[in-house]
């Protein structure tokens, strides 16, 4: 769980439209742009213990889906769309700092 914010990459090093995986102590988070709009959640499935960010991104509809059993998670709320998942992933808060993507607890 993270508890503070963590500096994690530049900005403009997260291309429109894509996601990227990253390791920020013991977590494993996912960070993805969307129309400008930065998400970040926990980057490993909550049905079978894979990486996200190996699957794809359904920009329309502000998911990424796992690589393996096609559950959809929501990059707003962590919610599965779909089985196998039945549990959510976490979502983590975003802010910019300097032009740095820092990730950290969601705000309430």
């Amino acid at each position: 769980m993270l508890t503070e914010f963590t500096p994690t990459i530049p900005e403009s090093e997260l291309l429109e439209g894509t996601m990227q995986g990253l390791e920020l102590g013991d977590e494993r988070v996912l960070i993805a742009k969307i129309d400008g709009e930065i998400y970040a959640i926990n980057n490993i499935c909550s049905h079978f213990h894979t990486y996200l960010s190996n699957g794809d991104l359904i920009i329309d509809r502000l998911e990424v889906q796992c690589p393996l059993h096609d559950s959809c998670f929501s990059l707003k709320t962590g919610e599965p769309a779909d089985i196998p998942a039945e549990d959510p992933v976490e979502v983590y808060g975003v802010k910019i700092d300097g032009g740095v993507i820092c990730v950290g607890p969601r705000a309430a």
